[in-house]
């Protein structure tokens, strides 16, 4: 007998290729241990949404990741209608589409907001490992290369303590804002496939870097990295990357998705400046998705939203200052 979750997974599967993993079943189980309420939307016969959804006072605000699917003009308007029903206060959706599709969002009455998801990302189609590598950049490859020669190894696992303690790191170095232990565990508890790659040094006594990597209908995603900046000259950071990437070769899947990348054309010193010349040199295709956009159903509702948000921002920032 076909379970709640599988059927709601092969549905989404039907109806968008590839299936997002953010509007997948399990996501959503880990969205709601993390404060959010769910709610999963059959919007007609042909389109689905997995809704989180938050309260403030009497404002309820749903947000879609990565959704509807699939993100149509039709599936736009059934998630809208069933926003008033629900007396929804403000509607945030982010599509897994193309930028042009804003065009059907503004028809709507949505307008853009500062985007929750990467915008904008590279995905490698998989091949074979020995062939996979050669698609990758001169330097790469040599990091790579040079990382096994001197002795540096890959465990995989789901060690979210780890990943904690490298993500620390990078917050530290990058004054960015990462989650906490507790998510990541939910991540790898509750995600159907979902694991850590952390290389070590040479002698297995110091971790130099993990990524956190899904799987979910055929397409891998690195969520989430970190590394001390430890040891570089062992080139940690890159084996790890690239177990996490033949692995999800290895193991069938049809891509990688790098998971965010600055956007074309930005300008020198850009926060994720860096971190787009190195997933860059993995190779890939660059892909821009629509973004964010937000409909206000209820001026007051938005309006209590609205002054929520700007409080929680200035929490963050005065925590973030905080030595």
């Amino acid at each position: 007998m076909t379970t709640e979750p599988e059927q709601w997974d092969g549905d989404l599967q039907h109806v968008a290729q590839p299936a997002p993993l953010l509007q997948s079943w399990a996501w959503g189980e880990v969205q709601a241990r993390s404060g959010w309420s769910l709610q999963r939307v059959r919007l007609g016969h042909d389109a689905l949404a997995s809704v989180q959804l938050r309260s403030v006072g009497p404002a309820r605000e749903a947000y879609v990741p990565r959704g509807p699917a699939p993100a149509t003009a039709d599936s736009v308007a059934a998630l809208v209608d069933w926003a008033r029903g629900a007396r929804i206060a403000r509607l945030v959706v982010e599509p897994e589409a193309p930028a042009e599709f804003g065009e059907v969002l503004s028809e709507r009455g949505f307008t853009r907001v500062a985007p929750v998801q990467p915008q904008h990302t590279r995905i490698l189609k998989l091949l074979p490992p020995d062939e996979l590598m050669q698609t990758f950049r001169h330097g790469r490859r040599y990091n790579i290369r040079t990382g096994i020669k001197r002795g540096v190894t890959v465990e995989e696992g789901k060690d979210a303590a780890e990943l904690a303690r490298q993500s620390a790191a990078v917050e530290r170095r990058e004054a960015i804002h990462l989650p906490s232990r507790a998510y990541y565990q939910h991540l790898l508890d509750l995600l159907p496939w979902c694991r850590t790659y952390t290389a070590y040094s040479p002698d297995k006594r110091e971790p130099l870097a993990t990524v956190l990597v899904a799987r979910f209908a055929g397409r891998a995603y690195s969520l989430f990295a970190g590394r001390t900046g430890a040891r570089r000259e062992l080139m940690g950071n890159d084996l790890a990357w690239w177990a996490a990437i033949s692995a999800a070769a290895e193991a069938g899947c049809t891509d990688f998705d790098l998971w965010g990348i600055p956007p074309p054309h930005a300008r020198p010193g850009h926060p994720w400046e860096g971190l787009g010349m190195f997933k860059s040199e993995f190779g890939g295709d660059a892909v821009a998705y629509t973004g964010a956009w937000q409909l206000d159903l209820s001026g007051l509702g938005a309006r209590i939203l609205g002054a929520d948000r700007r409080a929680r921002a200035f929490i963050r920032g005065l925590k973030r200052n905080i030595p």
